[in-house]
């Protein structure tokens, strides 16, 4: 699901795409100095290829000279516009898989309490303080008081709300009488749940037999928990939420005086509406009240990607795309590349924000 869209956006247009000059040369760099740590590469071919589709004449990928000078990724160019381009691409955030690894060690022990108990539950968590500050034990504890209290409400208190209810056994019995589910599945977590929340972390844990054709499938589950969990926590917000104000000082630093330059970077994102609304706040106004220096830059594009495994029937992964131009400082430049996407089919595309809690798929 991470490099599917990426590289059928490129093999649908690869004709176009080779017309950009010195894109082999880049090409053999990420397939080769670059093969541990591809995805910088690729985005700087989408980009490329999203200024020939924008009705840029000339594109070019600028021969690096290391040690000697820095230099931006691309030069554009048509008709009385000339432009440069630097590309870069932020890693998913460290706080945010640090805190998902947290949330796994917590929900093993509520597995481990209902297989010991061979009780099947779904147990749904917002945790209101950060992750690292919930004890070991804290969670399969409130889970064992709330099924003692044998209540469907919320159980709450300073660390988290806690509901814990049944597994769908109906709905998930019904499909596995018909078809195989592959195990650990998004879509095992939804039939098991009965719905499956993208912008949460889960872990399962089932008793459950292998199909004798191809193991990895259930044919059948006897026993199952699923831990959904979500975080309130404002530092946890702060943490996720980073800015690219660090990455805009270093992209700029590779951008010539010589001609109007813009940024694009990428965003690759699994941190929900939340966190992804108040990033876009931050970037708003790093960008605005930046400080170019020497170079001209005009504008940075911030390219939000939100893959997933989808639940979806006959889909395998599912892609949500939003760009945010962001102007910077005060000035009439126009934006070089309007409303363009990267990976999405242009055209197809909705006005706003896949944070705005709409359905963009």
């Amino acid at each position: 699901m991470r490099i599917a869209p990426y590289l059928t956006r490129i093999g649908k247009e690869l004709p176009l795409l080779l017309s950009v000059k010195n894109v082999e040369e880049r090409a053999a760099r990420i397939m080769l100095a670059e093969r541990r740590q591809p995805d910088g590469g690729i985005f700087e071919l989408l980009v490329g290829l999203a200024y020939r589709r924008g009705g840029w004449t000339d594109v070019e990928f600028v021969q690096e000279k290391r040690g000697l000078e820095r230099t931006p990724d691309l030069h554009v160019s048509r008709p009385r516009s000339h432009w440069a381009v630097e590309c870069k691409r932020l890693a998913v955030s460290s706080y945010a898989t640090k805190e998902n690894q947290r949330g796994i060690v917590l929900a093993e022990k509520v597995h481990a309490l209902l297989l010991a108990q061979y009780r099947s539950s779904v147990v749904e968590v917002v945790y209101k303080v950060e992750l690292e500050d919930v004890p070991d034990q804290y969670l399969a504890d409130r889970v064992q008081a709330a099924m003692e209290r044998a209540s469907p409400e919320p159980v709450e208190d300073e660390i988290a709300a806690i509901r814990v209810r049944p597994v769908n056994w109906e709905l998930t019995r019904s499909v596995l009488r018909e078809d195989f589910v592959y195990y650990g599945s998004t879509r095992m977590i939804e039939l098991l749940a009965g719905s499956y929340a993208h912008d949460a972390n889960h872990s399962m844990a089932a008793k459950w037999r292998p199909w004798e054709d191809r193991p990895e499938y259930a044919d059948a589950v006897y026993q199952a928990s699923v831990v959904t969990w979500r975080s309130a926590s404002v530092a946890a917000t702060r943490q996720k939420a980073r800015h690219f104000k660090k990455t805009l000082v270093d992209a700029n630093g590779q951008l010539p005086g010589d001609r109007p330059g813009v940024v694009h970077i990428g965003i690759e994102t699994y941190a929900g509406a939340r966190v992804d609304a108040f990033r876009h706040v931050r970037n708003s106004l790093q960008s605005r009240y930046f400080d170019p220096g020497k170079s001209r830059l005009r504008w940075v594009y911030g390219n939000y990607f939100v893959p997933e495994a989808t639940t979806r029937q006959d889909e395998s992964w599912a892609f949500t795309e939003t760009m945010v131009p962001y102007r910077v400082g005060s000035h009439r430049t126009k934006w070089p590349l309007p409303d363009h996407m990267l990976v999405s089919p242009e055209g197809k595309n909705f006005s706003g924000m896949h944070w705005d809690g709409r359905d963009f798929h």
